[in-house]
């Protein structure tokens, strides 16, 4: 039993210790990207107000989609410009308020006044402005907001900001560092390149940790008879110290892997559509956000006034509704549940949802985390049983959130020494399998 044990601990060095340094290696960027992300000068929204004097129905431009999820008045340099979202995919359609003509301009004016706010660099150049509508290397799912503008600044690092001209939300920062890291780790440490073919992926990611947790599992058992000195000994002692996390990262690692795959992960909820003709009339006055979601089907006017917000019909008239009664219906909770404001992410509504503030309402599935603004679900119910195992399992056993009491910077630098240390006991049991042939 023990010699075929010996036999497998012997056989696998190759490929574990190949799992263990690109894995290894491209982990060390994580912290470090952390560390150096460019962070954005302003995290609030610009205060921003559009008049509705002068601006035409919706439903009487010949250039208006037949369907939308979202129609925004929004600002320009002139006076308002239509901002249409279709899908996460598309850009957003831009047209004159008055007119209904392309306003290709008034959006481009629009992204960049919002990127030189969160960067404040009012009078940096601007190198590029492009519509982003699908998740890349540069600009992964984790980001959650679809589409959005990225403003690219002539600064030493090309700083770029991603801005989202629906809700003025910032969306990310980057500059050209962290792109190159971020394209070294998404290539190397989840091989985002094999995502075309995604099974192919699970496959290279399955086999390369199993191949690796049973050469540790063989080693942790030959250590019960093994003898030796000098390296061998070195490699005994350090692997029987190193064997929980050896274990804790490829586990937590290959189970975020499969949960969070393309494969299993559904769609997240987005806004509704409505139809466009719906909207036969333009609330009047000044507002800081002035749109339409859909509202069973219909469109609902949705208008922000300093701290007030008062909906309208599609056809202009003033209703009597609030924002908790809005939130109870796009969370399709029963009238009378408890409604609050979340303004900060917290273990029930997590950084990866992005949005803020957003409405909370209690059902009897959990909180449901709405978006007012864009008239969606921001986060839908409690997570599943083994999506909460996962979340606990990686933040825990892959990102070591449990050492966050001694500082991050500290966990960090800690989880760091003791990656560099498993590269050290991978690279020497490549060279005991060295001694051995030769």
């Amino acid at each position: 039993m023990m010699a075929r044990i010996r036999r497998l601990h012997r056989t696998g060095p190759q490929l574990a210790a190949f799992a263990v340094l690109i894995w290894g290696l491209s982990g060390l960027l994580h912290p470090v990207m952390s560390w150096t992300a460019p962070r954005a000068a302003v995290q609030m929204p610009p205060v921003m107000s559009v008049d509705s004097q002068g601006a035409s129905a919706p439903s009487s431009l010949a250039a208006m989609p037949e369907t939308a999820r979202q129609i925004r008045l929004a600002p320009s340099s002139d006076s308002a410009y239509w901002s249409v979202r279709l899908d996460p995919d598309s850009p957003r359609l831009a047209l004159d308020a008055a007119t209904g003509a392309p306003a290709p301009q008034a959006a481009h004016d629009h992204a960049i006044a919002l990127a030189r706010h969160y960067a404040s660099l009012p009078d940096a150049d601007i190198v590029r402005v492009e519509d982003v509508t699908q998740f890349s290397i540069d600009y992964p799912a984790i980001n959650r907001l679809l589409p959005v503008t990225a403003v690219t600044f002539d600064t030493p690092d090309r700083l770029t900001v991603y801005v989202d001209t629906g809700s003025d939300r910032l969306a990310a920062v980057t500059n050209s560092t962290r792109r190159a890291m971020l394209r070294i780790f998404q290539t190397v440490h989840t091989l985002s390149f094999l995502k075309p073919a995604e099974p192919l992926r699970l496959l290279v990611i399955t086999a390369l940790t199993l191949i690796f947790i049973s050469t540790v599992l063989a080693g942790l058992t030959l250590t019960l008879t093994a003898k030796g000195k000098g390296l061998r000994r070195w490699h005994r002692y350090a692997g029987m110290a190193l064997a929980l996390p050896a274990l804790a990262f490829p586990v937590s690692g290959l189970f975020h892997a499969w949960t969070n795959s393309s494969l299993f992960v559904s769609e997240r909820p987005d806004a509704a559509l409505f139809a466009v003709s719906d909207l036969i009339a333009v609330p009047q006055g000044r507002f800081a956000h002035l749109a339409a979601t859909a509202d069973g089907g219909n469109g609902l006017w949705r208008a922000a006034q300093d701290r007030s917000v008062r909906f309208f019909a599609a056809e202009g008239a003033e209703l009597t509704l609030s924002e908790q009664a809005r939130a109870v219906t796009l969370a399709g909770a029963p009238t009378g549940s408890d409604v609050t404001m979340q303004t900060r992410f917290d273990g029930d509504y997590g950084f990866a949802s992005k949005r803020l503030p957003v409405w909370r309402v209690e059902t009897a599935n959990g909180p449901v985390f709405v978006d007012p603004v864009d008239g969606l679900l921001a986060q839908a119910g409690q997570p599943g049983r083994v999506t909460a195992l996962e979340s606990t399992s990686f933040d825990n056993l892959h990102k070591w959130q449990f050492a966050n009491p001694i500082g991050r910077q500290a966990r960090d630098i800690l989880m760091m020494m003791v990656i560099a240390a498993l590269i050290g006991l991978a690279l020497s049991g490549l060279s005991l399998a060295r001694r051995r042939r030769r």
